[in-house]
């Protein structure tokens, strides 16, 4: 009698662990870990892994392409380019795990600036809102 109970149980375990484990939406693919870069060098748009922050461009081959922060305008729709990010010195391509690396931002055709607060406040190119913010996940 205690067999056939303890191997019933046994398979309502093993399936739930396989239900549980099982993905809901997919896999993540390596195109789906891209983080959007821009090659400060040609003007090249692609995407890239997200560390190292600054990367070799594939077009031109240079060590100039950064990080890309893409906005939404919740007014809108539209999607432009709120600003790029690199490392504040190019020297610092070993990061200390104790201390955080120190960035830089800019927009586009901007200056680099020490935080995204000093950039001022990011508006719209196409109506000018200020009602934008990074995209809401898929």
């Amino acid at each position: 009698m205690k067999k056939p109970l303890i191997a019933g149980v046994c398979i309502v375990v093993i399936a739930v662990s396989v239900y549980m484990a099982w993905p809901r939406r997919g896999r993540i693919t390596p195109q789906m870990m891209q983080q959007p870069r821009v090659c400060e060098a040609c003007g090249d748009r692609h995407g890239g892994p997200t560390e190292p922050i600054v990367t070799v461009c594939p077009t031109c081959g240079k060590r100039a392409s950064v990080r890309s922060r893409s906005f939404v305008c919740r007014k809108c729709g539209e999607r432009f380019e709120a600003y790029r990010e690199r490392l504040a010195d190019e020297s610092l391509t070993a990061v200390d795990p104790d201390k955080p690396p120190v960035l830089v931002y800019k927009r586009p055709g901007g200056q680099w600036q020490r935080s995204v607060r000093a950039l001022g406040p990011l508006k719209c190119p196409k109506c000018g809102s200020t009602d934008v913010g990074a995209p809401m996940p898929k």
